[in-house]
């Protein structure tokens, strides 16, 4: 049973987070093309990933899907906003 579940919440971690990537509104933020370039990168191998397992189910482990759920939970966390992620809390 676990053998099931670990995958699936892997994956739709991942497909969450990439989600959430994809929805994000700048709304006055400020544009940076480097940090543009590293959430699209984040978001699609986030996607790749998800749909990987969903698809040709590779072998998963816990670690692997407790990972995949915190940064997605992270990434939920600064709505999406990679920056925000990187910047240094004070």
């Amino acid at each position: 049973m676990l053998a099931l579940i670990v995958p699936l919440i892997t994956a739709v971690a991942y497909l969450m987070a990439a989600l959430r990537l994809a929805c994000f509104k700048r709304d006055g933020a400020r544009y940076r093309r480097g940090m543009s370039l590293l959430a699209s990168l984040l978001g699609a191998s986030m996607a790749i990933s998800g749909l990987e397992i969903l698809l040709y189910r590779p072998p998963v482990s816990i670690w692997h899907g407790v990972t995949a759920c915190l940064l997605c939970l992270l990434i939920f966390r600064s709505r999406g906003n990679v920056a925000a992620l990187l910047r240094p809390s004070t």
